[in-house]
């Protein structure tokens, strides 16, 4: 909510900035261009297999978790079994429970650290080109038409304000056809749960 803010002061503060000096400002839509990106299936891969071997990794652990409670739940119904010994078994028990728990939270973590890890070049090359789209085109200043979260910023404007095209074009992509919403660019295969 404070990003919306201060994205709509700055806003305002250009449009008065701009009466006192040519200040002219472009808008695009970064995630609509990185995920429309030619590198994205690969990385749609490498994170789905990823996400696939830590999802294995904590199934494996879960099952284990579960053969010692069952073999927990046999040992309990023994009118037999030591007291001593159905206790250090559930100890056991909580102790792989909550390794189990920390293992999900370290893969949670180490997922997305490899999306950044894959996902920052793709951000940094299209991050380039919109900065050479604005040079060539006289631009003041390019803004992000989509905040993740905080929906549109840029609710209305000229179309050729719009330097998403250009974008593409200086990447080498072909643009894909996008769809408008209220005047600004969004993705076609945002993907960005993934991570």
């Amino acid at each position: 909510m404070m990003k919306r803010k201060f994205l709509v002061m700055l806003a305002f503060v250009l449009a008065v900035g701009a009466q006192a000096q040519e200040f002219k400002v472009g808008y695009t839509n970064i995630d609509a261009i990185v995920f429309n990106m030619p590198e994205m299936e690969a990385i749609r891969s490498e994170l789905d297999t990823y996400q696939q071997q830590l999802g294995t990794q904590i199934q494996t652990k879960n099952n284990e978790l579960q053969t010692k409670y069952q073999a927990l739940v046999q040992m309990s119904q023994d009118p037999n079994a030591a007291q001593v010994v159905l206790q250090e078994k559930q100890n056991e028990l909580q102790k792989l429970q909550e390794d189990l728990q920390a293992f999900q939270t370290q893969a949670e973590q180490a997922f997305a650290n490899k999306e950044t890890t894959l996902m920052n070049p793709v951000y940094t090359k299209v991050q380039a080109a919109i900065e050479e789209v604005r040079k060539e085109l006289g631009f003041s200043l390019i803004l992000n038409a989509q905040v993740t979260g905080a929906g549109p910023v840029i609710l209305a404007g000229e179309e050729d304000l719009n330097v998403t095209e250009q974008v593409f074009g200086k990447l080498g992509v072909p643009m894909p056809q996008l769809p408008d919403e209220g005047g600004t660019p969004t993705a076609t295969n945002n993907n960005d749960g993934n991570n």
